[in-house]
C-alpha cells in the first residue's frame, strides 16, 4: 500500500508544479509543491498551511470479492482565507482555483506505481488509477473557506521481496 500512497502523492506534486508552478509551501524550510501527506507531515508543520492540498488515507478495502484489486479513499482537504491586500473578499475566487486545480492534477487518472524508498524511484510494473474527486460542501470556519474532495485508489498490492 505504501508505494500506491507515494505514487500517488508524488504523481499529484509533479502535476502540480506544471499546472501552478506557484502554488507552493515551505516546510522546515524546503520549499515544494503544495502537496502533502499528512501521515508523512509533522503535526505542527502542516496543520496550519492554507492553500495546499492536504492528503489523508482511509484503510484499504478488496475492491471486489473475485479479484485481488484493492481500494482506499483518499480525502483531499484544502482552504483559503483570501489575500490582505484584498480584504479577503477573493478566497472565493482562491478556493474555485484550487478546484480546478485538483480536477487537473488527477488528469490522467492513472500512474505507474513506483516504489520511493530507495534513492531512485524503481517502477513496479503496473499503475494505480483513480476516481474523479468529489467535491464536497463548502465550509467556512474562521474565516477559512474549506473544502474536502473525496478520491478513491485502485491497486493491485505489492509484493513482498
Amino acid at each position: 500500500m505504501q508505494a500506491t500512497k507515494d505514487t500517488f502523492l508524488k504523481t499529484l506534486a509533479g502535476r502540480l508544479a506544471k499546472v501552478n508552478p506557484a502554488r507552493t509551501v515551505t516546510i522546515d524550510g524546503a520549499a515544494r509543491p503544495a502537496v502533502l501527506a499528512m501521515e508523512n507531515e509533522t503535526p505542527m508543520s502542516a496543520a496550519t498551511e492554507l492553500e495546499t492540498f492536504q492528503l489523508s488515507w482511509q484503510g484499504a478495502v478488496q475492491a471486489f470479492a473475485w479479484m485481488p484489486l484493492m481500494q482506499m479513499e483518499c480525502r483531499v482537504s484544502y482552504g483559503c482565507k483570501g489575500s490582505d491586500e484584498r480584504m479577503r473578499v477573493d478566497r472565493g475566487r482562491t478556493l474555485t482555483a484550487m478546484d480546478a486545480e485538483l480536477m487537473q492534477i488527477c488528469s490522467p487518472r492513472r500512474a505507474a506505481k513506483c516504489d520511493y524508498t530507495v534513492t531512485t524511484p524503481v517502477a513496479l510494473g503496473e499503475n494505480i488509477f483513480w476516481s474523479v474527486p468529489a467535491l464536497g460542501a463548502v465550509k467556512e470556519t474562521d474565516g477559512v473557506l474549506q473544502r474536502a474532495a473525496a478520491v478513491t485508489v485502485f491497486f493491485f498490492p505489492e509484493v513482498s521481496r
